[in-house]
């Protein structure tokens, strides 16, 4: 026999074979089955009653603990909230100084301003006795209308 020639055919005959151990109940058939016990929204009563226990826990004993928790450290917890409440307004005046500084001629007439004006500042108030004590005594009007008088003992 050459390489080209086909093999001689020998026909095979399949047998089914019955399978063992198998239930012989129809297929779809829910006979000898146990039946499951009724769940409300697919969950056993287990987990109902897990459910329950957290939501209880969630609306009874998580607001007290929440409570308490604030309670001890309320002056530490506001800091932080004024710490991060800053942190985008921080963000936007960074914002707002680069695109000024992006405007061609701006940011160098801001800058000379800003030097004038700090220069102007040094001479009216810093650089003369009577300047300081002119700017003292304005610094203290401030203070007393923004804060009250410190020295009464009625606060009103």
């Amino acid at each position: 026999m050459n390489e080209f020639e086909t093999p001689p055919t020998t026909e095979t005959t399949h047998t089914e074979t019955p399978l063992t151990g198998l239930d012989s109940t129809p297929a779809g058939s829910l006979a000898g089955r146990e039946p499951a016990t009724p769940t409300v929204g697919g969950l056993t009563d287990e987990q109902w009653q897990q459910a329950r226990e957290k939501l209880y826990w969630l609306l009874t004993v998580f607001p007290d603990q929440v409570g308490h928790f604030w309670s001890e450290y309320k002056q530490p917890l506001r800091t932080l909230f004024i710490v991060l409440a800053t942190v985008p307004f921080v963000a936007l005046a960074i914002a707002i100084l680069e695109v000024v500084n992006a405007i061609p001629l701006l940011a160098p007439t801001c800058q000379l301003i800003g030097f004038g004006y700090g220069t102007w500042f040094l001479y009216r108030y810093v650089l003369f006795d009577a300047g300081r004590r002119e700017f003292a005594q304005k610094v203290n009007d401030y203070k007393q209308r923004i804060l009250g008088d410190m020295n009464s003992s009625n606060p009103s």
